[in-house]
């Protein structure tokens, strides 16, 4: 999953309140600046502004039971919002809004819904952020719930029309218009059944949804963004799904973050090392040539090491880091252990760097030095091609 690097753009911005919802009980009175083509003469229309103002002002960076969204996605999904992640990034709610004042671009009504489309846009005229400065067009609807309007995702609205091909371990769901090949989805399938059996025998029955969108404004659209900056990928595992826009049935890197048992103990780093290891390493190209981004950079440039990439302190390299670094973690670890080895890593605790040198140098019977002598010996391999 590679990210394209996001400007985080620290400065407050100053919006032109039209409609201003100063009945909130907040500690700073929100004010949400609306698009003249908004009729704010219909009721219901004057309603929803002041439902999202109310969710923009609710704390909608954190996972809750927020009154503002509706009862069967809270329900459903844990993480009810499927653009909460990327949408606030490590912002808050009350940050957004200072940093990328809200401007409510249009409500319209679909059926017995309305589509709801805010620009989330910074003040900069500054020629080295300009290009930046649009952080996203959030997309969400309103329905009706106990005769008031709650939140509602846009993916089954967007999807509701796609085609649908089940196999054991993926339901496929993509355009009408989109050139589906069976062959590639039982490939798909197989690789599930491989890694589940290996890597949680437990959950052989595993099950989620893959949906396949034609482009990145499609798939935006699936994360409730009309269009989208922050956040910005091929590919997106959430909630029992993978979304994408390779157009491609097989992503087995995405995958992985589906097929491995939970571990809320396991680090960034590692969970992206795995699903590179298993996942990405099936195309042994594409694995060869990112594992090399970091083998040049530990061998030509001091700033990045062992120590600098898992204390978190490695500076932007542009590219993610944390992919190929985890991914040679894992590929030591096989080479040591197996199987075996690389079971104790996905179930073991890995939160920090301290934890996970006791996991490695216990499972490994290494020294910590011996550890990064080894890792920067698997990357070695790569500085060779």
């Amino acid at each position: 999953m590679m990210k394209i690097k996001h400007l985080l753009l620290l400065y407050f911005g100053i919006s032109i309140a039209i409609f201003s919802c100063s009945a909130l009980q907040t500690k700073t009175p929100p004010s949400i600046s609306v698009s003249n083509r908004v009729d704010t003469n219909n009721a219901d229309i004057r309603s929803i502004i002041q439902l999202y103002s109310n969710y923009l002002n609710s704390s909608p960076e954190l996972i809750q039971n927020n009154p503002y969204w509706n009862s069967e996605e809270k329900k459903k999904f844990k993480d009810f919002d499927l653009s909460r992640a990327t949408l606030f990034q490590s912002f808050t709610g009350e940050e957004i809004q200072r940093y990328f004042p809200p401007f409510i671009l249009s409500i319209e009504p679909v059926d017995e819904k309305y589509r709801i489309k805010v620009l989330y846009s910074s003040n900069t005229t500054e020629p080295a952020y300009i290009g930046s400065k649009v952080w996203a067009i959030h997309q969400l609807f309103a329905v009706k719930e106990n005769n008031k309007w709650v939140l509602e995702n846009s993916l089954q609205n967007v999807t509701s029309g796609w085609n649908t091909f089940k196999t054991k371990h993926i339901t496929f769901h993509y355009p009408f218009d989109y050139d589906f090949s069976e062959k590639r989805a039982q490939k798909a399938n197989e690789f599930c059944a491989e890694i589940l059996k290996e890597y949680n025998p437990e959950n052989t029955n595993y099950h989620f949804n893959y949906y396949i969108a034609n482009d990145i404004d499609q798939m935006g659209q699936l994360e409730n963004f009309d269009y989208y900056f922050t956040g910005i990928t091929t590919g997106k595992s959430k909630e029992q799904m993978v979304i994408s826009c390779i157009k491609d049935e097989f992503y087995p890197h995405e995958f992985i973050h589906q097929l491995l048992p939970e571990n809320q103990n396991r680090s960034h780093i590692i969970e992206e090392g795995l699903a590179t290891f298993l996942g990405t390493k099936v195309d042994i190209t594409e694995y060869q040539n990112r594992m090399k981004l970091l083998s040049d950079d530990v061998f030509n440039d001091s700033s990045t090491n062992f120590h600098s990439i898992f204390d978190h302190n490695n500076p932007y390299k542009g590219y993610q880091v944390a992919y190929p670094a985890g991914a040679a973690l894992c590929e030591l670890v096989f080479e040591l252990k197996g199987e075996k080895g690389l079971n104790v890593l996905i179930n073991g605790n890995t939160s920090t760097k301290k934890e996970l040198t006791v996991l490695l140098t216990e499972s490994l019977d290494l020294t910590e030095q011996e550890i990064e002598t080894k890792w920067n010996l698997i990357l070695t391999k790569f500085d060779q091609n």
